[in-house]
Parts: C-alpha cells; structure tokens; sequence
C-alpha cells in the first residue's frame, strides 16, 4: 500500500461522502481513509481533510464535527419544505358563533401571534413569521421568531434573546407541536407552543406537564382569525442556546430573506 498525497487523500474523502448520504463524522471519515492506506500518517489526512473541507462549497459542517455533500443537505430541505407545506395548508373547518362553517390554516394566526410577542407577552420587540422550511431544514423552521434587544435606553447592555414558537390549529396534534418546540430550544432562548381550545382536557394537561418539566411555553387560542384571544398557560423557561446552532440558524436566515434578517437583528 502506498502512501497517500493530499490530492489523494482528498479524492478518498469525496468518494466516501458520495456514499455516506447521511454525512459522516470527521473521525469516522479519517478512520476509514487510514485503514484503507495505512502507511499514511493521521496528520497528513487531518491536513487534507482540513483544507478540503475548508475550501470546498460542496461540502457542508450539518452538526459538529459531521459534513455532508450539499446536494444530499438540499435533497433533505426539499423533502422537509414538501412535509412542512403539506402540513401547514391542510386547513380544518370549525364553525363561527354566527354558525357559519370557515377553513383556517395554520399560516392564518402567524402574524396575530407575531404582534402579540410584541405587545402583550412582551418577550420581544421584533417578531416576524416564518413558517414553512424558509431554514432549509427538518429542525429549524419555526412558525413565529422574534428577538429581544437591548435599547438604547436600556442601562444594562445585553446579548439578543431568540424567542421561537411552533403553532398547530389541529388540536389532535399536541405530540407533534411539543417535538418541535423543543428541537427549537437548540437556537433560541425561549420556545413556545401554541394550541387551539378545543384541545382535549387530557392533551392539555400532558401538555402542561411537559412544558413545566421542559421549560416550553404554552399557549392557548381561539381559532378565530380576527379575535385569537392567546392566553398564556406556562410560562418559557429562559435558556442559553447552542451557539453552533444558533448560528447557523442565523446565517440560514440571511442567506433566505435578508431584509427579514435586518428586521430581526
């Protein structure tokens, strides 16, 4: 067995995360290069792989220490944009006081809840909607983000807060919203779940709990568009985020919609 140029060793690594479709873990890519070419020092393939993966707009870090070939990152975001969209257009039928049927989609409260962030809970002073998979991502599109920055009234200086919520007019869906406001504790300071009242007594409760043990946000409203009537039920726990996914939340934001990333930050 020879020993491996950087070219070389560059050229292996292409080839296993052409397989790896899943990304693979840098540990996991030096192991499998040197046990095929032994007499290649581990520092030469770190060398190599650093500068590759430096200089290389195919691959893409999708968790530390773990890249992934961006054709198979955007097959992924178009999968999740399909299952997410899918699910936030599919509207639910209830009735008005005035009993006149009407369909309500979950995009239908997201600048109601936006505005009320702002002016009621007070836990931001800008909030935008989100929705869909505008993060390109099965873990990070929140319905609602909104910011709490530092004025320049404010005394105390201090770091933007990330406040995130995920809404569900379905009130068969609790599980589902409680999974997804807690993936969003993973870049946000505060994360909120926001139900409709005709949830179950017995939802609500497991819901309760688990928000009190997670430190979630829990919201109830009205499905009605014009008076939602958000009330809150548990209060958000405030936490610091991971900073790796904090960050690239943010510059996935960017990269999407930069006039809504000025307005947040």
């Amino acid at each position: 067995m020879a020993k491996l140029n950087i070219k070389q060793i560059q050229a292996r690594a292409l080839d296993i995360l052409e397989s790896a479709t899943g990304g693979i873990r840098w540990g996991e890519l030096l192991k499998a290069i040197h046990g095929a070419d032994p007499e290649t020092p581990p520092n030469t393939i770190h060398g190599a792989l650093q500068s590759l993966f430096s200089n290389n707009d195919d691959i893409i870090k999708v968790a530390r220490g773990t890249y992934q070939l961006a054709k198979y990152v955007d097959a992924q975001a178009l999968q999740s944009v399909a299952t997410e969209y899918a699910s936030e257009t599919e509207g639910i039928q209830v009735e008005t006081p005035a009993n006149v049927k009407v369909t309500l989609v979950e995009s239908d409260f997201y600048e109601s809840f936006a505005q009320w962030l702002i002016d009621v809970a007070e836990e931001v002073n800008a909030a935008v909607a989100l929705g869909g998979s505008i993060l390109k991502g099965k873990w990070s599109t929140p319905d609602v983000i909104g910011v709490l920055k530092c004025r320049p009234q404010d005394i105390l200086k201090f770091e933007p807060q990330i406040v995130s919520a995920e809404i569900k007019i379905d009130p068969n869906q609790p599980v589902v919203a409680f999974g997804q406001a807690v993936a969003y504790r993973l870049f946000s300071h505060k994360s909120y779940i926001v139900v409709p009242t005709s949830t179950s007594e017995d939802d609500l409760a497991r819901l309760k709990a688990l928000c009190t043990l997670h430190g979630v946000g829990l919201v109830s409203f009205e499905l009605n568009k014009s008076e939602p009537s958000y009330n809150t039920i548990v209060l958000p726990a405030q936490a610091s985020p991971d900073m790796f996914y904090a960050n690239q939340m943010l510059r996935r934001l960017l990269d999407a919609d930069a006039k809504m990333f000025n307005k947040l930050f």
